[in-house]
């Protein structure tokens, strides 16, 4: 087994990785790039893959799709989770993100809106904030 292998296995929201790719050098930026260098590995089901790339993609942002692939190449093909069921949310749409953390043997969603997983219908998922998760890597 490798290091980046036993690097933590999180899903990130669209929330983060539109600010990554939005905010050089900010947190956001920095997890993706702790990514690239094998500090945690991103997990990504098809939806989620499809939503990243459907909000990277609107005009408003002014991504090309060059460069919206080159941002998605740093979700590997090997941290591919199933698209599951997860408990019903407050916004339906977030589901997909919660569903992703449960398939994984970490369990953790990163998201800038804490306040759309509520902790009693999240368990067992830990939900962290980019600055948390940020400080999670800088101690392990």
């Amino acid at each position: 087994m490798t290091a980046p292998d036993l690097a933590p296995l999180w899903v990130l929201d669209t929330h983060v990785v539109v600010s990554a790719a939005l905010t050089a050098g900010g947190t956001c930026d920095r997890l993706l790039r702790a990514a690239v260098a094998g500090r945690v590995r991103l997990a990504w089901s098809a939806p989620l893959l499809a939503e990243y790339r459907a909000v990277l993609l609107r005009p408003k942002f002014g991504f090309s799709r060059p460069v919206v692939s080159a941002l998605l190449a740093v979700f590997d093909p090997a941290h591919q989770v199933p698209a599951g069921a997860s408990p019903a949310l407050p916004d339906p749409d977030d589901a997909v993100f919660l569903a992703g953390a449960l398939a994984t043997p970490d369990q953790v969603l990163v998201t800038g809106n804490a306040a759309h997983f509520p902790a009693k219908l999240s368990r067992p998922v830990r939900i962290l904030s980019p600055a948390e998760a940020l400080r999670e890597l800088e101690r392990e």
